[in-house]
C-alpha cells in the first residue's frame, strides 16, 4: 500500500467516524424528543380539564 492510499483511508476513517458519531447523536436526540412528546400527551390525557399543550410541530406551523 502506498502512502497516498494510506492517507486517504486514514482521512476517510477520521471523517467517517465523526459523521457516524453525529448521526448517532441525532438519532438519540430524536428518540428522546419523541418519548418526551408521548409522555406529555399521556399526561394531558389524564387531566382532560387542562388547557391543551401545543406540540413543537403544531407551534412551527403557525
Amino acid at each position: 500500500m502506498d502512502y497516498s492510499t494510506f492517507k486517504s483511508l486514514q482521512a476517510l476513517l477520521f471523517f467517517g467516524s465523526a459523521m457516524g458519531f453525529c448521526l448517532w447523536q441525532l438519532a438519540v436526540t430524536r428518540r428522546i424528543r419523541r418519548e418526551d412528546a408521548e409522555a406529555r400527551e399521556k399526561q394531558q390525557a389524564k387531566s382532560p380539564g387542562a388547557a391543551p399543550i401545543l406540540s413543537e410541530r403544531s407551534a412551527e406551523t403557525r
